[in-house]
């Protein structure tokens, strides 16, 4: 066999022996793919183009500084420690040197997990949304409504006055017709405007469930009660792929992957966000947000509008093989905590980005490629989210929200004013913690010296063959003359005291207090140990209810910062892009979970109240059939259970009582004008010759 002998250009290089011989076609892509390597990297070493990735690392640089200068991170790395009942490095050096226990008592995360589940019930309740939409109370009359209703009255008075004269009609009857017209039209406009506000609800609830809203609160949730400041983010859209069953030609249903836009929501890591240094807000100043892509991930947005192409290959080319991490000296000890010690070790490492929102001068977005469209003034300076990975800027384009809002939202457990940092329960009862932890260690030290007797030997009396460490039962200690004529014990035993009642007294004052400087108290999550008006049902309530001061403040927090707005962008988002749906603007968002679901057991209870202490004759006489109809179906919807197969709806009340109408005008005909007494309820109470089974009655209503 010829070991020259060509392969075909249609198989991949072979090897002959020692040999590798490669396709002609193989080097030209080879060849090719360096060209384009080497364009690209020439491209983006243009200063117009560095021009904006300088802006963006000069940015970065600042806000990692003051994060880190302000001891931001290594907040975030101890209340996650304390979370999981850990010591940090440097305190277990000191424990493990001193020598003893390091038994740590997680106090913390009982506090934690009672709190997320607190806040849970109240924000994520089994078939509830934390939020609602309602019109305002004064909904605008449709455009030309108010031209009609002038037309109107003056076609009446025309007619009034051809009918009675002129002497008939004079400017306040105008008015009050004019004024009742107006009344009427405005209670059909907000009946119409609850109606499609109810629409509008089930439309955004729908895209909310798509996007993971509730799972992203979820998360949310546990960030809140475990960091200094929780973050939210969203409406993002991402093309998502979904599998849909399809009916083909013969009936049967088969299967078919879907990829349509979603508009998604996500808990961002509050150790990945960078704001300005002086930033007050979320909105404040700039942003930045570290995440992490797959070099595969990256191949996706070429070709996307906003990204550069060449931008991107170029990063593949210079970061593909090892990737690319913005480190931070804090980054291994948040990993160590999050049980990911090895992470750097990834054999298919990510790329850091970093995603900037901010402002930049119009000239630099113009040099960066975006068009004299999009930056008509190149002075001023614009809204925009940009994407660096190393010195390249591989997408830039302007923030599509009309106020330059980003679409991020941050709550803490304890706010502080001016400042996106709060304080998060570990914090607030670190103190306590540290305590407990100290006592615990020295109960366990004291009962461990104290379960027996210490020993002194005289080393000159004690037999050199003796081991002195080695103690049992009968054991018998050889011992010699040390040659003083002295009476020396070899041996001397004493009892240390064991002082464990009075450290266990230190403990459960500190425990205590751990419930005061968290505000959430031990019978929160059950604990039995409560004194005083906790022991009854009643004293117990009162108790909850005075705790729920600290969370009513916490919600309306999260109500405020997190589900307000983030309801609103996303309506707003609906109302600018979503063509399949018919539009409501004047709305308002009401976050329900500081005001109604936190009362709803007391709501329920006082509704029931309500029905009973007005089911009564001389009520009766003030509530119409359909207010007592509206009562009862309110109460019905507070129980879940569907008020519409229960009750008679209006339509139907009204179609009965014209009937019942119909039957006493009938009546009163055949009667001459006079019904008796007996007939006339015979008459309200079973119209048209109905069964008592078929009246009002049976369906739960009185008339």
């Amino acid at each position: 066999m010829n070991p020259t002998a060509s392969p075909t250009e249609n198989t991949p290089a072979h090897g002959y022996g020692l040999l590798v011989r490669t396709p002609e076609s193989k080097l030209q892509d080879i060849e090719k793919s360096e060209q384009n390597r080497q364009k690209a990297i020439e491209e983006q070493q243009k200063p117009e183009l560095l021009s904006l990735a300088d802006h963006i690392q000069s940015a970065w640089s600042a806000a990692k500084r003051a994060k880190q200068g302000n001891n931001i991170q290594q907040r975030f790395v101890e209340c996650l420690n304390r979370r999981n009942g850990e010591y940090t490095a440097e305190k277990l050096a000191k424990i493990h040197k001193q020598g003893g226990s390091a038994i740590y008592m997680k106090l913390t995360n009982v506090k934690c997990r009672a709190a997320e589940s607190w806040i849970r019930d109240i924000l994520l309740p089994p078939g509830e949304k934390p939020w609602a939409l309602s019109p305002t109370p004064v909904p605008t009359l449709p455009e030309g409504k108010e031209v009609e209703i002038q037309t109107q009255v003056k076609e009446e008075v025309v007619q009034l006055m051809m009918m009675k004269g002129v002497e008939s009609v004079n400017a306040e009857k105008i008015q009050d017709r004019l004024l009742e017209i107006q009344d009427k039209v405005l209670e059909e406009k907000k009946e119409k405007a609850k109606k499609a506000a109810d629409r509008f609800e089930e439309h955004i609830n729908d895209q909310l469930v798509e996007g993971n809203y509730y799972k992203a609160l979820s998360e949310f949730i546990n960030d809140l009660v475990t960091y200094p400041t929780a973050f939210l983010k969203g409406p993002v859209i991402r093309r998502k792929k979904k599998m849909v069953w399809t009916e083909d030609q013969n009936g049967n249903y088969v299967p078919a992957i879907e990829i349509k836009p979603v508009r998604e929501y996500q808990r961002v890591a509050g150790i990945n966000l960078f704001p300005s240094p002086g930033a007050k807000n979320i909105q404040d100043g700039y942003l930045i947000e570290r995440i992490r892509v797959r070099r595969s991930e990256l191949n996706t947005f070429i070709g996307v509008p906003g990204f550069k192409e060449s931008a991107i290959r170029a990063v593949l080319n210079e970061y593909g093989e090892g990737g690319l991490r913005e480190w931070l000296s804090i980054d291994q000890q948040m990993a160590t905590a999050l049980d990911r010690p090895q992470e750097q070790n990834d054999p298919d490492p990510p790329i850091d980005v970093l995603v900037f929102w901010g402002s930049v001068q119009g000239r630099k977005l113009l040099e960066w490629g975006m068009s004299g469209k999009q930056v008509p003034d190149t002075d001023i300076d614009y809204q925009i989210t940009a994407w660096l990975i190393g010195n390249y800027v591989i997408m830039s384009r302007l923030n599509p929200h009309p106020l330059g809002h980003r679409p991020y939202y941050a709550a803490s457990f304890e706010s502080v004013n001016d400042s996106i940092w709060g304080k998060s329960p570990p914090e607030l009862m670190d103190d306590c913690q540290d305590i407990c932890n100290a006592t615990a260690r020295a109960i366990v030290n004291n009962m461990g010296i104290a379960s027996g007797p210490q020993v002194e030997a005289y080393m000159n009396r004690m037999d050199p063959s003796e081991n002195v460490e080695e103690m049992f039962p009968w054991k018998i200690w050889k011992t010699i003359d040390d040659g003083t004529g002295a009476d020396n014990r070899a041996l001397s035993f004493f009892q240390p005291d064991p002082i464990v009642d009075i450290l266990l007294k230190v403990y459960e004052y500190f425990f205590k207090q751990a419930s005061e400087q968290s505000g959430i108290p031990a019978y929160v999550y059950g604990s039995q140990e409560i004194g005083g008006a906790g022991k009854t049902a009643s004293g117990l309530s009162m108790l909850m209810n005075a705790a729920s001061k600290t969370l009513k403040g916490v919600i309306a927090h999260i109500d405020e910062k997190v589900i307000s707005p983030s309801i609103k962008e996303h309506w707003n988002h609906v109302m600018l892009y979503d063509q399949d749906i018919d539009k409501i603007g004047d709305i308002n968002v009401i976050a329900r979970a500081s005001e109604q679901l936190f009362i709803a057991e007391q709501l329920q209870l006082r509704r029931s109240e309500m029905l009973d202490r007005t089911n009564n004759d001389w009520d009766r006489k003030v509530i119409s059939d359909k207010g007592r109809a509206h009562m009862l179906r309110e109460a019905f919807d507070s129980m879940k259970m569907d008020s519409g197969k229960i009750l008679f709806s209006n339509d139907e009340l009204d179609a009965m009582q014209a009937a019942q109408a119909d039957a006493m005008e009938e009546l009163n005909i055949e009667q001459g004008g006079e019904i008796p007494p007996a007939a006339a309820i015979d008459a309200a109470g079973n119209p048209k010759g109905q069964s008592p089974g078929q009246t009002i009655q049976g369906r739960g209503l009185r008339v």
